[in-house]
């Protein structure tokens, strides 16, 4: 009963909301730059779209990353690497042995586990082209890895040829 009382709540609300909407207006402010004719220059621009740990590979006390990256620009990248840093930014605190009797908070970005990682090698990426890599690391104790948030990408366009 009690369920039905909420669903028809929300459905009224929801009818309500249809029939007094206002009128709004969004005006969009032009861009600074002019639009590309497609003809431009611009250069390669390697991210990471991917990040994902599998746990005990290749043994146990390891675990191995996967790391996939995308040229989203318009050129060729040459020299790609990646920063793998799978404890940066993680949950740490509460019950966790390390930091014993803190709040639950983010892994501070100084602290040496944070820091801890690896650089890893890509071929050169034509645009649009992804391409997948691996890393193996040794677990820590009582922490997990994360996802690599904001990750360090080094890379060069190529030069055109003449």
């Amino acid at each position: 009963m009690l369920i039905r009382q909420f669903m028809d709540y929300n459905s009224r609300l929801d009818k309500e909301t249809i029939e007094n909407a206002k009128s709004q207006h969004f005006f969009a402010v032009p861009s600074a730059t002019p639009k590309s004719s497609g003809n431009d220059t611009q250069g390669a621009d390697v991210s990471q779209i991917s990040f994902s740990i599998k746990n005990d590979v290749p043994g146990a006390g390891s675990f191995t990353a996967f790391i996939v990256v995308k040229n989203q620009g318009n050129a060729k990248a040459v020299g790609v690497q990646v920063l793998a840093r799978p404890y940066r930014g993680i949950l740490v605190g509460g019950t966790d042995q390390r930091m014993s009797h803190d709040p639950i908070h983010r892994l501070p970005e100084n602290d040496p586990l944070s820091q801890f990682g690896k650089w890893v090698d890509f071929p050169d990426l034509a645009p649009g082209e992804t391409s997948t890599q691996s890393v193996i690391f040794v677990n820590q104790p009582n922490v997990s890895p994360g996802n690599n948030p904001n990750p360090q990408i080094t890379f060069e366009t190529a030069k055109g040829n003449p």
